[in-house]
């Protein structure tokens, strides 16, 4: 990524470095250089990404404005570079040296030695201790490492994640950070550390709960310290958590670890699993090294894994054992490639059934397996150097085709010229020794015709085996390896001479080797008799080849592209190619290489478009499918990524044509019987479900879409499992059914999504929902409708996105646009008191719930006086905290008045508990009013109910209550845990308000507990909430960031950080943040952070904060 092309002379820019982990930043020696607004910082990042190549300005540009660029693009470009040259040029006038940014047409450059860069300086250092670790220098590997890890003091490019280069390049270093803690972490176990790997995970499981990789290593580490039972809860929590959240299982790893933990079977010498590998240049071909194979892998014997390779863990490395010193032989096998990832075991069978048959065993070995599973590369592996293995070994290739004019056993005259000498056929011999078995004369008598057939087939059985023997007596002199590719394209005569070939082998130096397809992609014709008969022989040896699995696939990205993709990535490309190399390969081809998949835009290319050349094989392979097979196929193309065979034969027809047009479907090998539900069919590949469906008409996909509603519609039965499927069928179904038979299935899953906390299914369903609605000319009833989708559509954004957010905003407008009367349910009235609240607006929020105390002493339903209640409290919880406590308990009180019906109503609507949503703002009520235990004890009581009934908006509430409350009472530990917790639910649910709160919390609790870069993450939580709108609680969390630089020694940060506070304060009136109970009001010396009412500065106080030059 960061590798230079232009170098300037180290003497201008040698005291300049840049630091992009946290704020980007630039020093000069120890001096920090003002870079300028974060745009500036933006553009220095940019080209830092692509340090030593010009970078165009168009690209700049687009970079840094996407579509919305200024009136003049390339001159503000201009002034920015111009303050930046300025900015890193050392000196003044004549002194000045020359800047590392300059203009290179047609853009700019950045010219800096890549070790002045931390994050290039981690980008090496995590390469060098893979490396280390790679070749079992464990101390080294920690070492580096550990410097390296010592650069991470926040996430790289904290405040420029807005710009999606930077973005995804933090994202890259994440992952690379994930996997240098893995690989430290397996060092010190091969170290015998396992108390420091144990201490040092805890921290990243919290961080990373669904990391297969950091879960495993602690396990181990546990395991290891006599702590079998924590390692066993840990598994079974992130087995939870991964099924819970992401819907899958542990992955093999991850599971062997379990298991071994369970048997007793982790020693304490080596890492458990296999080793994390980041390559540095991925790009580098590999050296090649030269071996026999083992000799016991030759003679069948089992190998020891000290003379096989085999890693920690048992991870068979690719590169064969040279034991040349004990065979006596010249060693001549190359290791494989990257791209041989997952072949090694195939490979060795192989290479053993060569080197017997060489021997003088004589036989026949098969290749065998599915078009693009990499048949050909493995026969060109194993026979690379074939004839270094045994002395004089002749190697004849040759491979079986298919073409007009072709004579019959032309492949074998390709053979016997390639071996020459005086036994060589003549070209015009061949008809003689393989006769066209389809050019017959026969007697007109039906005696002599029989006759005449059976002298036929002799001759041709004698040509046969004449050919046969001319090929073998080649081997008299010297052992002959003859290499036959693509057989199942091969004719009978071909197969013929080939089953002779294969009895004449025995006894005699000759290895005959085969590659033949099976059915699936791109298959031909089935083989017929004679090639079946010799797969089936016991003297000849099958090697079967199969696709990669999941994890051989993840190893491979990270061969070909360093720390591997997002874990959703790689998941997507192994389904979509079902782990077939040629697949696999073409995706990564179309989207510019594994290398390129830490960027959004390739990933979204691999997981949804499809290659041309994929496109053309897959259509020539369906064309020839007959019409009923090629039905099958669409059909479960439609149904999804499983096909429910009842689904399948209830519009086929239970019949015997139907069934047996689904078993031909089978036999093509496109589809298979899912391992676990044998009436369950699925794609092998999920590229050949995709190109189906892009092959059909729009309205052909939408009957077929009608079809499934119609026939999964009668079986679901209303059930609400089967709301998401009948939604999707419906919605692709619109060109057949009308709207007014699709718009309920969308509804009935917005809801059930809702019901599941899916939000962001739920809001597209919904606005799947309205879009048909108001598509279409007006029905009867079609305005109501219209905004109650509007009022859910409101209400999930507000879940999600809250009250500050500008799309939240804009939908409460239309809202109450569409329906003037809507601003008399109290629901919405107290949604719009506390938006005002949420975002400043305290008199119109103020404004709001006097409207809400009017309609609860108008009316007397329970809702309003509750929701009137609810407002009061929170409204007035800074100024009058004991009525608004008073105010809050009565809220909760009504609330539990309510039936339970009532109860999940109104929580379903906003996704709070209003029992809760009470509860949340008394913990603070009571820490405002000194009683810190009462507040606290309170906020663990509300994490307990919110555990056991609350929906996930309302147990990511109580985790920030709890959390601000611990850090009001300096508990950092409690603070950290129920933060991360917050986040996790936040994270898992979208839940971005929410985490932007939690996210404050965190920060200041890292910062207390030492963590590097915290300060610098808090800094950035706190500007985030401003970006949000979020300003309610805000002089708390101004309060918890100036406590923090305060005790990091920034005291004028502090200053500055405490001014705003008090602004803040004295515009809003909230005197309950002046209690000396809050941890930045006891500061030594420092005077409340408001003045009295009648002081005319409001900040000349603060002139008594005492300068600090540490802790």
């Amino acid at each position: 990524m960061y590798a230079t092309e232009v170098h300037q002379p180290r003497t201008l820019t040698a005291d300049l470095s840049l630091e992009a982990f946290g704020v980007m930043t630039a020093r000069r020696g120890s001096e920090p250089v003002h870079l300028g607004p974060p745009r500036h910082r933006a553009v220095l990042g940019l080209l830092m990404l692509r340090l030593g190549q010009v970078v165009r300005v168009d690209q700049l540009v687009d970079e840094l404005w996407g579509d919305k660029p200024p009136r003049r693009p390339h001159a503000t470009l201009q002034t920015y570079m111009s303050h930046l040259r300025r900015a890193l040029t050392s000196g003044h006038g004549k002194d000045a040296g020359v800047a590392p940014l300059h203009y290179r047409a047609p853009g700019y450059v950045l010219a800096l030695d890549p070790q002045a860069i931390d994050v290039c300086r981690f980008d090496e250092m995590v390469s060098r201790g893979q490396q280390h670790a790679a070749e079992g220098r464990f101390g080294e590997a920690r070492e580096v490492l550990d410097s390296a890890l010592h650069l991470w003091r926040a996430d790289p490019f904290l405040d420029l994640t807005s710009y999606e280069p930077l973005a995804e390049e933090s994202a890259r270093l994440q992952h690379l950070r994930t996997a240098a803690v893995t690989i430290r972490a397996e060092a010190l176990l091969a170290l015998g550390d396992a108390r420091t790997t144990v201490e040092s995970l805890r921290r990243e499981v919290i961080r990373f709960p669904s990391d297969e990789r950091i879960v495993a290593a602690l396990m181990t580490g546990l395991y290891r310290l006599g702590q079998q039972t924590e390692a066993l809860r840990l598994y079974e929590r992130t087995r939870t958590q991964l099924s819970e959240e992401l819907g899958v299982a542990p992955g093999d790893d991850l599971r062997r670890v379990h298991l071994a933990i369970l048997r007793h079977e982790l020693g304490g010498a080596a890492p458990a699993g296999q080793r994390a590998e980041v390559r540095a240049r991925p790009d580098r071909e590999p050296r090649s090294e030269e071996s026999r194979p083992p000799a016991d892998a030759v003679h069948g014997r089992a190998a020891d894994p000290a003379t096989t390779g085999t890693g920690p863990g048992g991870h068979t490395g690719a590169r064969p054992v040279d034991d040349a010193a004990g065979s006596g032989r010249t060693p001549a096998h190359a290791s494989p490639l990257p791209l041989f990832e997952g072949r090694e075991h195939a490979l060795a069978s192989l290479r053993r059934s060569i080197t017997a048959a060489l021997e003088g065993s004589g036989h026949l070995t098969a290749v065998v397996g599915q078009a693009g599973v990499g048949k050909t590369e493995l026969l060109a592996q194993a026979t690379a150097h074939a004839a270094g293995w045994v002395a004089g070994t002749r190697v004849v290739r040759v491979s079986c085709r298919t073409a007009e004019g072709m004579p019959a056993c032309w492949v074998w005259q390709q053979a016997l010229r390639m071996l020459g000498g005086p036994d060589a056929l003549p070209g015009d011999n061949a008809p003689r020794l393989c006769p066209d078995p389809t050019v017959t004369t026969l007697s007109d008598s039906p005696e002599g015709a029989d006759a005449d057939r059976r002298e036929q087939t002799q001759q041709r059985f004698l040509a046969h085996d004449a050919l046969s023997e001319t090929i073998l007596r080649h081997a008299d002199d010297a052992p002959l390896l003859l290499v036959l590719e693509n057989v199942h394209l091969a004719d009978r005569p071909t197969l013929d001479v080939l089953a002779l070939l294969s009895d004449g082998t025995q006894g005699r130096a000759v290895s005959v080797v085969i590659s033949v397809r099976e059915s699936g992609v791109g298959a031909g014709a089935e083989p017929d008799g004679p090639l079946q008969e010799l797969l089936a022989d016991s003297r000849t040896d099958v090697v079967h080849l199969d696709d990669l699995s999941e994890e051989q696939v993840q190893t491979l990205l990270a061969a070909q592209g360093g720390p591997g993709p997002a874990t959703p990535v790689v998941r997507g490309l192994y389904e979509r190619s079902g782990g077939n190399p040629y697949l696999l390969g073409q995706l990564l081809a179309h989207a510019g290489g594994a290398r390129s998949l830490h960027a959004a835009r390739a990933a979204r290319q691999v997981l949804t478009e499809i290659p041309t050349g994929v496109s053309s094989m897959l259509r020539r392979r369906l064309a020839g499918l007959a019409p009923e097979v090629l039905r099958v196929l669409r059909g479960c193309a439609v149904l999804g990524t499983e096909a429910d065979l009842t689904l399948l034969t209830t519009v086929l027809g239970d019949t015997t044509p139907g069934v047996r047009a689904v078993e031909e479907a089978l036999r093509t090998g496109l589809l298979r019987r899912d391992h676990d539900h044998a009436r369950t069919l699925v794609f092998r590949y999920g590229l050949v479900r995709d190109v189906l469906l892009a092959e059909m008409s729009d309205q052909e996909r939408s009957d077929l879409h009608a079809w499934a509603v119609d026939v999964l519609g009668r079986q679901a039965d209303g059930h609400p499992a089967a709301a998401s499927r009948l939604a999707h069928h419906a919605w692709q179904a619109s060109l057949t059914l009308p709207p007014d038979q699709v718009l309920p299935y969308l509804v009935r899953a917005g809801e059930q999504a809702a019901l599941e906390s899916r939000y962001d299914r739920a809001q597209t369903w919904f606005r799947r929902a309205h879009a048909l609605l108001t598509s279409g000319p007006s029905a009867s009833g079609a305005a109501a409708q219209a905004l109650q989708l509007r009022k859910r559509i409101l209400q999930i954004a507000t879940v999600t996105r809250g009250y500050g957010d500008r799309e939240v905003v804009a939908e409460s407008q239309r809202v109450l646009s569409m329906s003037p009367a809507a601003v008399q349910e109290p629901a919405l009235v107290f949604s719009q008191c506390i938006a005002q609240l949420v975002t400043g607006h305290r008199e119109e929020s103020a404004r709001r719930a006097h409207q809400l105390r009017v309609m609860a002493q108008n009316g007397d339903a329970p809702e309003a006086r509750l929701h009137e209640r609810l407002a009061h409290g929170i409204l007035h919880l800074p100024d009058r905290t004991a009525e608004a406590l008073a105010a809050l308990t009565e809220a909760e009180q009504t609330a539990g008045n309510l039936s339970a019906a009532r109860l999940r109503q109104l929580a379903h609507h906003t996704q709070h508990d209003p029992r809760f949503l009470a509860m949340n703002h008394r913990t603070l009520a009571l820490s405002l009013l000194g009683a810190q235990d009462d507040a606290l004890a309170l906020a663990q009581e509300l994490l307990a109910l919110t555990g056991c009934e609350g929906t996930p908006v309302d147990r990511a509430s109580a985790h920030y209550s709890h959390a601000l409350v611990a850090a009001l009472a300096e508990d950092a530990d409690a603070t950290a845990s129920s933060a991360a917790e917050g986040l996790r639910i936040a994270d898992a649910h979208g839940l971005l308000h929410w985490a932007a709160l939690l996210k404050v919390c965190r920060g200041w609790a890292q910062h207390r507990l030492g963590t590097p870069g915290a300060l610098d993450a808090l800094k950035a939580a706190v500007t985030d909430l401003s970006a949000r709108h979020l300003r309610i609680r805000l002089p708390l969390h101004l309060g918890l960031l100036a406590h923090a630089q305060y005790d990091a020694g920034a005291v004028e940060a502090a200053r500055a950080t405490l001014r705003r506070a008090a602004r803040e304060i004295r515009a809003a009136g909230e005197d309950a943040y002046l209690s000396p109970d809050l941890p930045f009001n006891r500061l030594p010396r420092l005077q409340p952070p408001v003045p009295p009412r009648g002081c005319s500065d409001p900040t000349e106080h603060l002139a008594g904060l005492p300068r600090r030059s540490g802790h």
